[in-house]
């Protein structure tokens, strides 16, 4: 709990990450890894596979962008620092330690950007006709744009809409359909997408395609899923991730991830 507190006290946040508790949830993420990296190994296995296979295709290694970044569990910074000159890290908050590298190692860079572009909105949105026109909006934008000889977006389709639906969500007082959410979750991930083929470089995407939640006696009680387009991506591999283990987000239910792989 100490250790906690002082990560909580020193890490560099903006007014954003504080507001919409970005700190507190990147310091659980790494708390949930340290529990559950046994059950993740198989799921961090693939992705680092796949990113050392996608270094075959590059005609250079000089640059790489990692989109989410978070605490790199899918890329280790060793894996980054041994095949690229130059390391951009892009989240909306970066760890303690990320922050510590990054100013004993001038190859590494930090960018903290909200992707989806949407945070500092919220609080203007009053109705759900609100932000789907906020998604109307934002699809006819450029939201980034990178050049690399890599970018990795690493695990944020499913993401992007989170905090959206949940401001949405308490202005309406009702909880969003699964219909609802599932359109929603659907348009920021396209929205993502489009921006990401216009970045300039090679592209590999991981990305959580299907959610099932599973009862103490292995029985499926929910599954979601959204219609992304990948089109002009080729898909390479899917894999299941057990991202909660039975007692860990809940007693009564596990929660299960398909996870699909994409190159461009």
């Amino acid at each position: 709990m100490i250790r906690e507190a002082l990560i909580f006290l020193l890490t560099p946040t903006t007014p954003l990450a504080k507001k919409y508790g970005f700190l507190y949830q990147s310091i659980a993420l790494s708390a949930r890894y340290e529990r559950c990296k046994k059950q993740w190994i198989p799921h961090l296995k693939n992705c680092q596979d796949l990113f050392l296979e996608s270094l075959k295709y590059l005609p250079q290694k000089k640059s790489v962008i990692i989109l989410g970044s978070a605490h790199l569990h899918e890329i280790p910074l060793h894996l980054l620092v041994g095949h690229f000159e130059n390391i951009t890290l892009v989240d909306v908050i970066h760890p303690l330690k990320h922050h510590w590298l990054a100013k004993r190692n001038p190859r590494l860079k930090l960018i903290t950007q909200d992707l989806s572009q949407s945070l500092e909105r919220l609080d203007s949105l009053q109705s759900l006709e609100d932000l789907h026109g906020l998604i109307q909006e934002l699809s006819t934008q450029e939201l980034f744009h990178f050049e690399a000889d890599l970018i990795v977006s690493g695990n944020l389709l499913s993401q992007l809409a989170l905090l959206p639906m949940e401001s949405i969500e308490r202005k309406i007082q009702r909880k969003l359909s699964l219909e609802e959410k599932d359109h929603i979750c659907t348009a920021f991930a396209e929205i993502h997408l489009k921006n990401l083929r216009n970045c300039q470089g090679q592209k590999l995407v991981y990305a959580d395609r299907e959610v099932t939640y599973r009862n103490p006696q292995n029985e499926v009680i929910y599954q979601g899923k959204y219609p992304v387009s990948f089109t002009g991506f080729q898909k390479i591999k899917e894999w299941n991730w057990l991202l909660a283990p039975l007692k860990e987000a809940s007693k009564d239910y596990s929660i299960e991830m398909k996870i699909e792989a994409y190159r461009a």
